[in-house]
């Protein structure tokens, strides 16, 4: 029976967590469109970790503990994608390679774990308690204090002010770096009241730590940090555009608990070229009469037009109406009679309203650039707005994020951060320009 089972398991798609480091977004992304894979939310429902790309040595401690989450049996493959081995993954002594093909290493493991073939995976991190407790508190019972205290080593909730005038248990929580629907990297210290958010503050980004190798930049950044120094085809930097619109939108929609539609972006985003911008309409179309995205968007996350100014943060700026992008500066931008799109009130809704908008006009600019090359370097427009040596919009966007997010329920702070569309890896590429 035991036999027959396991015969039974590795017919069906591989659980596996993925874990997106520099390089590696893309790459993690067309999974969800594998019908050989099955990418989970939570360690304790994979049996496969998946690093992709490069990994900073400061996360080695979070990485090893998404490893001892996994419930038995469990393996761990490395997906360089150009990136060297750091010292992140030196605690994985049993780690698989992939050396050729992703999926088929992928399923190859899964098959040898359920037969037997391979051992799972021992835990990585000691076994020791995370914080001494053992005899600690007048009692022995583990700690001082209840309401704000710290029985077991652990910070239990202490009261804090409601935004209905009440005064409730404020619980701290740390999430991240690898929430998937976070980008890699990103930790947010919040603290909650229930499920609403009174409090938060983002940590510094661990991809900017040290010098992040060429190799282990993503394709669809490449053209973007290549126009800093040199000059580049419109039709390339305007596709480039598209795409990365619509992978952003694809994994909203996958946060949103909408994968089908998701998986359908990420297909369009793979074979789009120019002069598509009709087939991004179509879509623009029926993602807005999905109710669900609309409901669950609509008013959430708002940034008022006056604390953008300025800030060259693309598309977030341009959807609370401001009409602002590095393109207008630039010559060959100007021959196409380039207008930028602009829609009006600010929220997660219109955030994707003017990603989509963008990503059609960016087609229809890709298919009349012809031959042209961007002007001046040293400035321009990214997906996610102005891009400079050592300036990047995400790092420019990040300090707004602790006074938008307190008030918002834990779900629709998710959504506001979903629909900004960080990017921590092109920060920490643009920090080394």
């Amino acid at each position: 029976m035991r036999a027959a089972l396991a015969r039974f398991a590795a017919g069906a798609p591989v659980p596996v967590f993925a874990v997106a480091g520099a390089g590696a977004r893309e790459a993690v992304q067309d999974l969800r469109c594998r019908a050989e894979v099955r990418l989970v939310e939570t360690p304790g429902a994979a049996s496969v970790l998946l690093v992709a790309g490069a990994i900073p040595d400061s996360l080695a401690e979070p990485l090893a503990r998404v490893h001892d989450a996994m419930s038995h049996p469990r393996a761990t493959i490395w997906w360089p994608i150009g990136a060297p081995r750091g010292e992140a993954l030196a605690a994985f002594p049993d780690l698989r390679l992939v050396e050729d093909d992703a999926m088929q290493t992928i399923v190859g493991v899964h098959r040898e774990l359920l037969s037997g073939r391979r051992r799972s995976e021992p835990p990585v991190l000691p076994d020791v308690d995370p914080a001494p407790w053992r005899g600690v508190g007048p009692y022995g019972q583990g700690g001082s204090g209840m309401t704000g205290g710290t029985p077991y080593g652990r910070p239990m909730a202490g009261l804090g002010s409601d935004r209905d005038g009440l005064r409730l248990d404020v619980l701290p929580l740390r999430v991240g770096p690898f929430f998937p629907p976070f980008p890699a990297g990103l930790v947010l210290e919040a603290k909650l009241a229930g499920d609403v958010v009174v409090e938060a503050a983002v940590a510094p980004n661990p991809l900017a730590a040290g010098p992040l190798p060429r190799t282990a930049v993503r394709p669809g950044l490449r053209p973007f940090l290549r126009a800093l120094v040199e000059p580049v085809g419109v039709a390339e930097l305007e596709l480039a555009r598209a795409r990365e619109h619509l992978r952003g939108l694809a994994d909203a929609l996958a946060t949103h608990q909408l994968p089908s539609l998701g998986r359908r972006v990420l297909r369009l985003a793979a074979r789009v070229g120019p002069g598509d911008a009709g087939l991004v309409r179509d879509l623009a179309r029926g993602v807005s009469w999905t109710q669900l995205l609309r409901w669950s968007t609509a008013g959430v996350g708002r940034l008022a037009r006056d604390a953008l100014a300025g800030l060259g943060l693309g598309p977030v700026a341009r959807a609370a109406g401001l009409a602002e992008d590095a393109r207008l500066d630039d010559p060959a931008y100007r021959e196409l009679g380039f207008e930028p799109v602009v829609h009006r009130g600010g929220d997660a809704a219109a955030r994707w309203r003017q990603r989509l908008a963008e990503a059609a006009q960016a087609l229809d600019l890709a298919a009349r650039a012809g031959a042209r090359r961007t002007g001046p370097v040293g400035r321009v427009e990214s997906p996610r707005g102005r891009l400079e040596p050592s300036s990047a919009p995400t790092a420019r966007l990040l300090p707004l994020v602790p006074g938008l997010l307190p008030g918002l329920e834990w779900g629709d702070a998710v959504a506001t951060l979903a629909s900004l569309d960080l990017d921590l890896e092109e920060a920490a590429a643009a920090e080394v320009q």
